[in-house]
């Protein structure tokens, strides 16, 4: 299992385009994802699912957790975390 926090840094937050990004991302894994905002560990997202993404309601500067489970578990972080080290440029 690996877990990383990452900050949002879009001016829009997690709207429609870096939703769309992050679920063909990691909509290429088997392995479990799991999306948590800020410090609320309850309310798990599923990565995978655009509208899923959209729900979230992140802003910028908001805290987004990843947890990443699985055989494949470092490639979809890593992945992950290209997106936010691009700020969805990419």
């Amino acid at each position: 299992m690996i877990e990383k926090k990452f900050v949002l840094e879009t001016e829009e937050g997690l709207h429609a385009r870096p939703a769309s990004m992050l679920a063909k991302a990691t909509m290429k894994y088997k392995c479990d994802i799991k999306l948590f905002k800020d410090k609320d560990k309850t309310n798990a997202y599923q990565p995978k699912s655009i509208l899923s993404l959209m729900s979230v309601g992140a802003g910028k500067g908001e805290y987004l957790t990843f947890v990443t489970e699985g055989d494949d578990e470092g490639e979809a972080m890593r992945s992950i975390e290209n997106l936010f080290a691009s700020n969805f440029q990419g």
